[in-house]
C-alpha cells in the first residue's frame, strides 16, 4: 500500500496542479493550430444546432483557446464572447478574427473566475478543455458559474473525453506527427482512484529541437458529469458521443453533454 501511494505521489508531482496557466503558449499552439477546417465547420454546425442558436444570439464560448469556433461563430452572426486564461492563444483569435473582419469580444480570465449574470443565451465548452483545475469541487463551482451567467431558459454544451470510454481503451504512449515535420511522443498515465488523466507530450522538431509539456485533467463519466450538471442547477436535455449525433455509449470516445438552466 506504501509503494502505491509513493507511486501516485510520484506522478502526481510530475505535473504543476496549476499547469493550465502556463500550458497553452508557444509549443501547445504548434500543435493547436493543425486543427482540420473541415473538422472545425463540422463542429460549429454542430454547435449551432444542438444549442438551438437564434440569429444575433448572445454565446459565451468557455475556453476559447485561439478562437476556431468564436471566430467562425462571428462571422455568421452570432454576438460571441470568448474567455481564455491563454493571452498568447487569445493574441491569435484577435488576429484572425480582423482577418476574418468579425467583431468578437475576447476576455483573459481563467473561467473558475467567471462572474457574468444573466447575460447569454448559450455557452460551450469544447475539446476538452474542461477538468483542468485541482480539485473536482472547483470543476462544480465552473458549472455553477456558468449557469449563473446564462439567461433563464439559456444553454450550456461540454464537449470532453468519454471517462468509461477512456478507461476502457487506455493507452500508456502514443505518437504522431505534425504537418510541420515535429514529431510528437506521449506517455501517459491514468490514476484510477483520482480518475486524473496525465501525461507527457515529447515535442521533437526538424531542426533537432525539443521541448515537453505535461498537463493532468479529471476525466468524469456520463453519469458524473450529468450529476454536476444537474447541482449547478442545468437540466440535462440532450447527450451525444460525436459532432455526428450519433447516440451516446460506452464505446464512445467523446462525451457530449447539453443542460438547460431553469
Amino acid at each position: 500500500m506504501a509503494l502505491l501511494r509513493n507511486f501516485r505521489a510520484n506522478t502526481a508531482a510530475a505535473v504543476d496542479p496549476r499547469w493550465y496557466e502556463t500550458f497553452f503558449e508557444d509549443d501547445w499552439l504548434e500543435l493547436a493550430v493543425d486543427h482540420d477546417v473541415l473538422q472545425t465547420r463540422a463542429e460549429v454546425d454542430f454547435l449551432i444546432e444542438r444549442l438551438e442558436l437564434e440569429p444575433g444570439a448572445r454565446i459565451l464560448d468557455l475556453a476559447c483557446g485561439h478562437g476556431r469556433h468564436a471566430v467562425e461563430l462571428a462571422a455568421m452572426g452570432f454576438r460571441v464572447t470568448g474567455l481564455d486564461i491563454s493571452e498568447p492563444s487569445l493574441a491569435i483569435a484577435r488576429e484572425r478574427a480582423a482577418e476574418r473582419g468579425v467583431e468578437l469580444e475576447l476576455v483573459r480570465l481563467d473561467m473558475s473566475e467567471l462572474r457574468a449574470d444573466s447575460e447569454f443565451g448559450a455557452a460551450f465548452n469544447f475539446s476538452s478543455a474542461f477538468g483542468y483545475l485541482p480539485r473536482e469541487q472547483d470543476d462544480q463551482e465552473v458549472l455553477a458559474r456558468v449557469a449563473r451567467a446564462l439567461v433563464p431558459g439559456g444553454q450550456f454544451l461540454i464537449d470532453t473525453m468519454n471517462g468509461q470510454w477512456l478507461v476502457r481503451n487506455f493507452e500508456r504512449r502514443a505518437g504522431r506527427k505534425l504537418a510541420s515535420g515535429t514529431e510528437i511522443t506521449e506517455e501517459r498515465h491514468y490514476d484510477p482512484a483520482t480518475k486524473r488523466s496525465s501525461a507527457t507530450w515529447t515535442l521533437a522538431r526538424s531542426d533537432g529541437s525539443r521541448s515537453e509539456l505535461r498537463h493532468s485533467m479529471r476525466i468524469y463519466t456520463c453519469p458524473e458529469l450529468c450529476g454536476m450538471f444537474a447541482k449547478a442547477g442545468l437540466q440535462v436535455n440532450g447527450l451525444w458521443g460525436a459532432v455526428d449525433g450519433s447516440e451516446l455509449s460506452v464505446d464512445s470516445r467523446r462525451l457530449i453533454v447539453r443542460g438547460r438552466r431553469g
